[in-house]
């Protein structure tokens, strides 16, 4: 009888792994989780100008800036599709940030923005992230800016029309 529990267990453990692996590994749905999901892996605290030029500037920009926030500590990245621009923002360690101070960093991005004509046309989404999440969503059409965990799906839009059927209006 001991041995069968053994062997259970083992079993147990093995399908018990074999789903968490699963469920951790598998891929969003959505295919723009997935693209938002790379873009913000492509973050770096020395963009460069010629390959991202918005980056480059901004990083400049935000430590001229802002005071109060480690600014070069922040890592930047940023993509330009037609009339639309999506800036990730990373910060380290948001632990030592007040809360309401948070945004501070948003706007900051957002005004440096304001400040070259290039941008006064274009529709600019905002992601600032955390170490593990997403801190901060700025878009043309919404906002979530409470600063701790902030909805990512806002920033979807970006990439295009889900393709996944009521994926759109499930979410709002």
């Amino acid at each position: 009888m001991q041995r069968f529990n053994g062997y259970a267990a083992v079993i147990i453990t093995v399908l018990f792994t074999s789903i968490t692996f699963y469920s951790c590994n598998s891929k969003p749905d959505d295919m723009r989780e997935v693209h938002l999901q790379e873009d913000q892996k492509k973050v770096t605290d020395n963009p460069d100008q010629k390959t991202d030029s918005i980056s480059y500037f901004l990083k400049d920009c935000v430590i001229k800036s802002l005071t109060g926030i480690k600014t070069d500590e922040l890592k930047y990245y940023s993509k330009e599709k037609n009339d639309t621009i999506m800036i990730i923002v990373k910060v380290g360690d948001m632990k030592g940030i007040e809360k309401s101070s948070r945004k501070e960093l948003l706007f900051a991005v957002e005004d440096c923005l304001k400040a070259v004509d290039y941008f006064a046309n274009k529709k600019i989404y905002i992601d600032v992230e955390g170490r593990y999440n997403t801190l901060l969503v700025k878009t043309p059409v919404e906002s979530d800016l409470d600063g701790k965990f902030a909805e990512k799906s806002l920033l979807l839009p970006f990439y295009g029309k889900s393709v996944i059927p009521n994926k759109e209006t499930e979410n709002h």
